[in-house]
């Protein structure tokens, strides 16, 4: 059964019993959290006991690492690394799900597009980074996600498939957001991209990013779950079929929007 998420600090960022508690109200499973963004005060990656106190009977779907291993700044990539590996370790410590990034960019910051982000050699860069994360997740029996996106290294659900096929893993899984797939020239298949990444990935999905979005002049511009052109009965009835164990985790969805998608996605789970 699809397990309901949303990415903590579209919450808030408040100390850890009192975002616990907005998010149970709210009616989520559990939480994707970034610590720095959804924590008020610093935390120690080696110490989890009153967040882990804090959120007990919620589950932690991934802890978000997100870093840019194929950043022009070599000490970038070097920090990130070293920022993915103690998440990995907090992660052992929390039960967590999973700890995610995407593949980033040569732009270096922001992560957007630049021809060399399409090439073998940023692929095989990724790749080399990937596989020595997985090898700490092993250690700690934990799991790394990946996230694709139209403008980064994995452009497509096939760049994903070749970097987990390359790493061939148990502990690398795959985050599937479809909106960051998108362009205003393919958005419109969405549901084609949807298909393909369900095809080549069934197996290894382990969270899709729920998403919605509106045509604004030349690009595309999200909103609430249900408010936009995402087909979301049919991207429903589709997960439901093929990865009924994969969680469902809004990203970006913030304020009033919040409760009216719950609402809205909760009715698809019950119809389709």
């Amino acid at each position: 059964m699809n397990k309901i998420g949303i990415r903590a600090h579209d919450v808030g960022k408040f100390d850890p019993q009192t975002l616990a508690a907005h998010v149970r109200e709210l009616g989520f499973n559990g939480v994707q959290l970034v610590f720095k963004k959804a924590i008020k005060d610093d935390v120690d990656f080696s110490r989890m006991e009153e967040i882990k106190k804090a959120f007990q009977g919620l589950d932690f779907m991934m802890l978000g690492a997100y870093f840019n291993p194929v950043h022009p700044d070599p000490k970038e990539v070097e920090l990130g690394i070293k920022t993915f590996k103690d998440m990995l370790y907090s992660s052992q410590l929390l039960r967590a799900d999973s700890v995610g990034s995407e593949t980033g960019s040569y732009m270096g910051s922001p992560w957007n597009y630049v021809p060399e982000n399409h090439t073998e050699t940023a692929l095989n860069r990724v790749i080399d980074v990937f596989r020595g994360l997985v090898e700490v997740a092993k250690e700690y029996d934990q799991t790394v996600a990946i996230e694709g996106a139209y403008q980064h290294v994995a452009y497509n659900p096939l760049r994903v498939k070749h970097i987990v096929d390359a790493i061939g893993s148990p502990h690398l899984k795959v985050v599937v957001d479809l909106y960051n797939f998108l362009n205003i020239q393919n958005h419109q298949d969405h549901i084609q991209i949807l298909d393909e990444s369900i095809q080549l990935l069934k197996n290894e999905i382990f969270i899709f990013h729920l998403k919605d979005y509106m045509v604004e002049g030349n690009s595309l511009k999200q909103v609430g779950l249900g408010k936009g052109l995402m087909n979301y009965p049919v991207i429903i009835e589709r997960i439901k079929k093929h990865c009924p164990s994969a969680h469902l985790i809004f990203e970006g969805v913030t304020g009033e929007d919040i409760k009216t998608s719950l609402k809205y996605i909760k009715q698809l789970l019950e119809r389709t």
